[in-house]
């Protein structure tokens, strides 16, 4: 009965100190949350320690680097790249939009800029990659330059050459890997000056109001020479793909 009567004061002991515990937080948590809640207007923030708990809870998504990688644009050659296939010395370039390549800087050749007879011209496409294009050999004796404009609204460059004779006209025609072959007419082995895109005995006109050059070409029947012929001409015109009559 001893034991039982000890333990029963125990559990009753336990029970007083609970009480006691409970009673001191009431009246110390109370005041101070009628006080807070008198003090802190309606909305105020949470506590510092709530806030921060709050905030540390949350996963902040990092931050985009403010640095981005440019690429430094490729300025065009202010020189042709030697031993690129053409001889003699650079008299003129100009420039061009070609629809797959970008600008393309079109420089010509003369193998002499003075006096002499049997120059001859040569036209070197460099494109703004750096890439070179195929040279183009020209019989340019008297005279080699480019149009004035040098392009039209076809997109179509225009090159004026005098191989001693006549003037002719050559086009650079853009296709998907450069320019069109210019077609040196195969019976004239060994000259450079007609051909499907080089007009020879012709002059250009224009542009006109859409902007677009028109070749007129000429022609002498020689007879009964070449001295006192027939002179004619004609006008081409751009098809989207050729100059045609």
């Amino acid at each position: 009965m001893a034991v039982v009567s000890r333990q029963r004061w125990y559990i009753a002991s336990a029970v007083v100190a609970a009480i006691l515990v409970v009673a001191v937080v009431l009246v110390v948590w109370r005041p101070w949350r009628e006080n807070r809640s008198a003090s802190a207007p309606l909305g105020s923030p949470a506590p510092p320690e709530v806030t921060s708990m709050i905030l540390s809870s949350v996963s902040t998504p990092p931050t985009p680097s403010a640095s981005t990688t440019t690429v430094a644009p490729v300025a065009l050659p202010s020189e042709p790249p030697p031993n690129a296939g053409c001889d003699g010395v650079v008299i003129s370039h100009s420039d061009l939009e070609h629809p797959t390549l970008g600008t393309v800087r079109v420089f010509l050749f003369l193998t002499s800029v003075s006096a002499e007879v049997n120059r001859q011209g040569c036209v070197l496409p460099v494109a703004r990659s750096g890439k070179v294009l195929p040279a183009i050999p020209i019989d340019g004796e008297e005279r080699l330059g480019f149009a004035n404009p040098a392009t039209d609204a076809t997109g179509n460059m225009f090159i004026t050459y005098n191989p001693g004779r006549y003037d002719g006209v050559l086009v650079l025609i853009p296709d998907a890997i450069g320019f069109e072959d210019i077609g040196w007419d195969p019976d004239m082995s060994g000259t450079h000056y007609m051909g499907k895109h080089a007009y020879y005995y012709a002059e250009l006109v224009g542009p006109d109001s859409s902007d677009q050059y028109t070749i007129r070409q000429s022609h002498n029947d020689c007879t009964p020479s070449c001295a006192n012929g027939n002179t004619t001409s004609k006008d081409l015109h751009w098809n989207g793909s050729d100059y045609v009559a």
